[in-house]
């Protein structure tokens, strides 16, 4: 379980999923945040090199056009954005919206 330590947050196991044109991953992950925050959690996730979530998530941590984020299922606009409180064990997803009839 993540713990705040002096400000800032202890190894915290999140599971990051991204769905999208050609990408396809579903994987746990060990992030270490400055704070639970969704924003912070993304910071880290975007600094790692080789990461499939760097096609949707720009450098300022804006999405690229038609990427949402679900944090554990709900669209994070139906949260608190990018000050969601991420918890330990939470699940991310970066997704390509599609429409279609």
């Amino acid at each position: 379980m993540a713990r705040a330590l002096l400000g800032k947050i202890e190894t915290m196991k999140i599971i990051i999923n991204v769905f999208g044109p050609e990408t396809l991953v579903n994987k746990e992950v060990f992030v270490e945040p400055e704070s639970s925050m969704l924003k912070d959690v993304l910071k880290v996730l975007r600094d790692r090199s080789g990461g499939s979530w760097n096609q949707m998530l720009k450098r300022d941590l804006s999405l690229e056009k038609s990427c949402v984020i679900l944090v554990n299922g709900r669209n994070i606009s139906s949260l608190q954005n990018f000050e969601t409180k991420i918890n330990d064990g939470d699940e991310i997803t970066l997704t390509v919206l599609m429409t279609g009839g």
